[in-house]
């Protein structure tokens, strides 16, 4: 068999499956458990099902709680824009989570040893900074707003 990975925007919230059961209009079989945790799926086709707590969990993350992750669907995107967007953004938060790091080492509170040497993470660091500078001077000749999508 063939691995896949599945990346699409949903809209879902709790509700257990005695409740979607009652939505849909359905009578639970004997053979369901109606307190089961789950969640209501709503697809962007308008497709609406329902998936067990877990199994919802495991596939999905709420938007805005790992700035990575939200950047994949503009990754996956047919439209150049939306890629690079997605490409400036993961450079920001990378740039970001590697200043953090550093100004932590500066001030002697890293929970870690790091293994390469100072001067190779301020050669990364610099190397992001320019590769930054380059994507927003890009952005504006390509008339691309990189934080509005």
């Amino acid at each position: 068999m063939v691995n896949y990975i599945g990346i699409k925007k949903i809209k879902a919230e709790r509700m257990t499956r005695g409740d979607y059961n009652k939505f849909r209009g359905w009578n639970i079989p004997e053979n369901e458990n109606p307190n089961d945790k789950g969640y209501i799926v709503k697809y962007s086709d308008g497709y609406i099902s329902w998936s067990p707590k877990s199994v919802f969990e495991e596939a999905y993350d709420e938007i805005g709680n790992k700035p990575l992750i939200d950047t994949v669907v503009l990754m996956k995107s047919n439209d150049y824009k939306e890629r690079f967007i997605a490409e400036y953004q993961q450079l920001v938060i990378r740039y970001k989570g590697l200043k953090k790091m550093l100004d932590n080492w500066d001030k002697g509170e890293l929970s870690f040893v790091p293994t390469c040497p100072r001067s190779t993470y301020n050669m990364q660091i610099k190397s992001m900074a320019d590769y930054i500078a380059v994507l927003e001077a890009r952005a504006v000749m390509e008339g691309i707003n990189l934080w509005e999508v």
